[in-house]
């Protein structure tokens, strides 16, 4: 098993006018923790002028860790179904189906969904 240490995590979910924010924000809070009020909300304009929500909430090391540990026991999922997730810099990029957890499951899927992205702990070597 690989036990991989987070310094940080970012969430981030895109809200169309078609959609509910609130039936969005309440399974981020019941299922994966992640209040409501820790979302940075911007608003952009579509394509037709219609409105488009941009959250973004930014986790500590502790709250990113839990996280982690939390997709993957709802998921079922082991550390190295992760790996190809990874990039070279070991960010760890997990995207979360938005659909099916309004429904309250977690899947993953690349399309229309919650982004989050797990920043490692950098580990500095000394120079003597």
């Amino acid at each position: 098993m690989i036990l991989k240490l987070f310094s940080a995590a970012e969430v981030s979910v895109i809200i169309h006018a078609t959609e509910d924010k609130d039936n969005i924000l309440r399974p981020l809070n019941d299922i994966l923790s992640i209040p409501e009020k820790s979302f940075l909300i911007r608003v952009a304009e579509g394509h037709w002028q219609n409105q488009i929500l941009l959250m973004t909430s930014h986790l500590g090391k502790r709250q990113a860790n839990e996280l982690y540990q939390k997709i993957k026991m709802l998921d079922k999922a082991e550390d190295s179904a992760f790996t190809n997730l990874f990039d070279e810099k070991g960010n760890l990029y997990i995207r979360l189906d938005k659909q099916m957890l309004c429904k309250g499951k977690l899947v993953l899927l690349e399309r229309d969904s919650v982004r989050i992205k797990f920043k490692p702990v950098v580990k500095h070597k000394s120079h003597t």
